[in-house]
């Protein structure tokens, strides 16, 4: 037999416990109350009336009991006390059922009650998308377990909604900066090929244009594959000294600093931290890639690593053009592109934070805190 949807629901359950309870108790009781009354029956007689024929007052008039002999009086005693307990036992069924009835009645509506917070929280959560992730529940009831079910609820969704939200503005800053050297890639073939008079010079000059996109983009991979490794291999952090990993960068970026007509100036103190090495490594030389890009020709990057406050940091400082701090949705004067989310991925993943500032006379500090043991981040920023 198969039973109706209903029976599966909480809500009956509940009801359909509570009532039991209620049920099971209401008959201990009444059980009692007939055990009594049929223990005070047999313990008490009508003798001492019917003997001696004493008069008897019921309902406000009197009576005077015949007397009986001792065998019709026993008989008697024995009619009235099996009717009185049938009576009893008739009413003590009556009342059972009833209470039954209203129990299940009444278990119901106060089950659909309580459970109203838990039906809200179910309509809230059918009614999100998977790009929608605005609604929230809000406060269901009093302070209470569902309220607090229902806030904890509206925190996850806060966290679901701004990893979301960071995964499509990560994903629109990928397709972008990798749409730019492609599209310069092609451009150069392109005007390459459809120049019939190209010398091998010309050539030779699309072949440089179409290496350093190739480069640029080898990059942008590497930082992606380095993100994605952090969110795959967390357990796997190592001790790094980050004095030695930033001065290992600002060495490989030695040479194309004095290209570009740059120095590159270390401020480094020993200090470990547990990371990915190659993760972190990727992430100072995006920072240190962009300084060499934007500061002015004759100016030196700063690329330090130390403590501050007991806070181990990375900091790349430049004479650049700045940052022009705002908010992060409003982004910051056009360096806000692939290289600076990778950045900012990587560091989140160790459990620590990125801070940016312009620098007095000119210029731009960017400070990867990498805390250990969810040690507080400074409120002040390295001095160069």
């Amino acid at each position: 037999m198969k039973l109706p949807p209903v029976t599966k629901s909480l809500r009956f359950r509940l009801s359909g416990f509570t009532s039991a309870v209620v049920f099971g108790l209401g008959g201990l009781a009444l059980g009692a109350v007939y055990l009594a009354v049929l223990w005070r029956l047999r313990s008490s007689t009508m003798r001492t009336v019917v003997v001696t024929g004493q008069p008897v007052r019921v309902g406000g008039q009197t009576y005077v009991v015949p007397q009986l002999a001792e065998q019709e009086m026993r008989t008697l005693e024995s009619i009235f006390r099996e009717y009185l307990l049938n009576q009893v036992a008739f009413v003590t069924v009556v009342v059972l059922v009833g209470l039954f009835l209203m129990s299940l009645l009444v278990s119901w509506m106060i089950a659909g009650r309580a459970l109203r917070p838990v039906r809200r929280i179910t309509e809230v959560a059918e009614e999100i998308e998977a790009t929608d992730l605005s609604r929230r529940i809000g406060p269901v009831s009093a302070d209470d377990e569902l309220t607090r079910l229902g806030a904890t609820f509206d925190s996850m969704l806060d966290r679901l909604d701004v990893a979301f939200q960071g995964q499509k503005s990560f994903l629109a800053q990928t397709s972008h900066d990798l749409r730019t050297p492609l599209a310069v890639i092609r451009s150069n073939l392109d005007v390459t090929l459809a120049d019939p008079a190209a010398s091998v010079d010309d050539w030779r000059a699309a072949a440089e244009v179409i290496g350093r996109s190739a480069d640029s983009m080898a990059a942008m991979v590497e930082g992606l594959l380095a993100t994605a490794r952090l969110d795959m291999e967390s357990s796997a952090f190592v001790k790094i000294d980050l004095a030695e990993l930033a001065s290992r960068v600002a060495g490989d970026n030695q040479a194309r600093a004095a290209r570009l007509g740059l120095s590159i100036d270390t401020r480094l103190s020993a200090v470990e931290v547990l990371g990915d090495p190659a993760a972190i490594e990727r992430a100072v030389a995006n920072l240190l890639e962009n300084a060499l890009r934007v500061a002015p020709s004759g100016s030196a990057v700063v690329v330090a690593a130390g403590l501050l406050e007991d806070c181990p940091y990375l900091a790349v400082a430049d004479r650049g053009p700045g940052f022009e701090v705002q908010s992060e949705d409003e982004g910051r004067n056009g360096r806000r592109g692939l290289g600076l989310s990778i950045v900012r991925g990587i560091v989140d993943a160790h459990g620590g934070s990125v801070s940016v500032a312009d620098r007095d006379g000119g210029g731009s500090t960017v400070v990867l805190w990498l805390p250990q043991q969810a040690k507080p981040v400074p409120g002040a920023l390295p001095a160069f």
